[in-house]
């Protein structure tokens, strides 16, 4: 019943994941009911998505060349193609999108075509029953003694036979009107929703954590915590989001890395040709003088600019503070959190330690420190990501913690202090007093972002205030945290 071949290895592989996946195991259960050989075809996608080559099987059931049909237009796309970049030998990619085909599969169907590949299917099992109990007959004709009793099986064997012919007759008529050209359609929607899902899922699982974790992670295990995070709507809602927040938080590091030195302040001597003032480089032009040129460089001679940074190449370490009040539930909530994600991204990638404070009333905080050497599971990253109070709000609370830890703990000696929130709360001068006395003492930053609100309450323990009023437009925002 399976178009593509596969080993014992492919169909236990496939067997495993639908154990641990409960969509996947959802989606056959429901397909099984309007097409009874839906299950194969899954078994055929997974199969065209994990192996490098793809091969059909020279013999092929007349139930299921609907299935090659549909498969031999989807392996002809160019969307195929670029899904199969992400799935070939990854069993949990190929697994995501084995569920997102699928489903697509099944609703892009109409009715009655899933009717004819039912009767088809069942016309089939019918025939092969039938075969079977005739062979059985002349089997026990051939060993019966007794005539009276060959007599007997002859006659059930000639009703049998006759049934057979019939169910042969039906199965002709029943054979369902196959459009290439539909299927091709629905073969490069299926495997474009398939590549969004994969690469999300993907996306989801560089979540600031150690890249080794996540090879280490069966694939079971992997198939559970995407599902569980799919079937959230602000996981799912902060991992659409997610992976652009990461983008921009590495190239910015790395734009600060590469262009750190941006100030003219003197010439030097050297062979840096990105520096080499004009008149040098002028040697190049002229035969008579282009060996000089190159006497000069081999020598560091050449005379370039000399360039310094203006602004300071931080790598400390991060404590976030986020609000969780019940006004930042929302898209508020999922902007921070996800503003967050690319922070910690920059700190993973740095090795810088990382701390996360989720704070609403004043007793109301929930902490996670994570030191350069530790970095986060991925069960820690969604209990922080789904996390949330929502309750009032209270500024010294998260701030006194934000304090004690650089205080405290080791590992975030120099840290500076991200702090997310959208509401207004009184600070009082004695904490202002103590509170300014440690951000002197300890040498740390603060960096707030009002998010949708405009207060000065936070002007008094911030060293810079960042001011969102529209999420839409946050490009400002995260270009100015990003570069900590």
């Amino acid at each position: 019943m399976y178009v593509i071949r596969h080993d014992e290895y492919d169909r236990l592989a496939f067997q495993n994941i639908k154990e641990h996946s409960e969509k996947i195991k959802k989606t056959e259960e429901e397909a099984k009911k309007e097409i009874p050989s839906f299950p194969y075809l899954m078994q055929d996608i997974y199969s065209c998505l994990y192996k490098l080559k793809p091969r059909f099987n020279k013999k092929i059931p007349a139930s299921v060349l609907f299935h090659k049909t549909l498969i031999e237009q989807m392996l002809k796309t160019s969307e195929y193609k670029k899904l199969h970049e992400l799935t070939k030998l990854d069993e949990f990619s190929s697994a995501v999108a084995t569920a997102t085909m699928s489903q697509v599969i099944l609703k892009s169907l109409s009715e009655q075509q899933k009717q004819e590949l039912k009767q088809q299917y069942e016309l089939e099992q019918k025939l092969q029953d039938l075969q079977s109990k005739a062979d059985s007959l002349k089997d026990l004709i051939k060993k019966t003694k007794s005539r009276k009793d060959r007599i007997r099986l002859a006659e059930t064997l000639a009703k049998t036979q006759k049934q057979i012919q019939k169910t042969k007759h039906q199965l002709n008529r029943a054979n369902p009107k196959i459009d290439s050209g539909l299927l091709r359609r629905v073969a490069r929607k299926a495997s474009e929703q398939a590549r969004e899902d994969t690469e999300k899922a993907q996306n989801i699982l560089s979540w600031g954590v150690d890249p080794g974790q996540i090879q280490r992670m069966p694939v079971e295990e992997k198939i559970k915590l995407a599902e569980r995070i799919i079937s959230s709507s602000k996981l799912k809602r902060i991992a659409e989001i997610a992976g652009r927040f990461q983008r921009l938080a590495l190239h910015k590091q790395e734009t600060k890395i590469k262009h750190g030195r941006d100030e003219v302040v003197d010439t030097e001597l050297g062979n840096d040709l990105a520096r080499v003032v004009p008149s040098e480089l002028a040697y190049l032009t002229n035969p008579a003088t282009k060996l000089l040129f190159y006497k000069k460089f081999v020598e560091k001679e050449l005379l370039q600019y000399k360039l310094v940074g203006t602004e300071k190449q931080a790598k400390g370490p991060i404590v976030a503070c986020i609000d969780n009040s019940g006004s930042m539930k929302g898209e508020r909530e999922i902007w921070s959190k996800a503003a967050m994600l690319g922070l910690l991204t920059i700190a993973q990638k740095q090795k810088r330690s990382f701390a996360v404070i989720h704070f609403g009333s004043h007793d109301e905080l929930k902490k996670w420190s994570f030191p350069k050497n530790k970095p986060p599971t991925f069960e820690e990253m969604v209990e922080i990501l789904e996390f949330f109070f929502g309750g009032g709000t209270d500024f010294e609370t998260p701030l006194r913690a934000a304090v004690e830890c650089i205080k405290t703990e080791k590992h975030f000696k120099n840290a500076d202090i991200i702090f997310i929130t959208d509401g207004e709360c009184d600070v009082s001068d004695s904490f202002l007093e103590q509170f300014r006395k440690e951000k002197k003492d300890l040498e740390f930053k603060v960096y707030t972002i009002l998010v949708a609100y405009h207060t000065d309450v936070v002007k008094k323990f911030s060293d810079v205030v960042l001011h969102l009023d529209d999420l839409e437009h946050d490009e400002e925002i995260l270009d100015t945290i990003y570069q900590i």
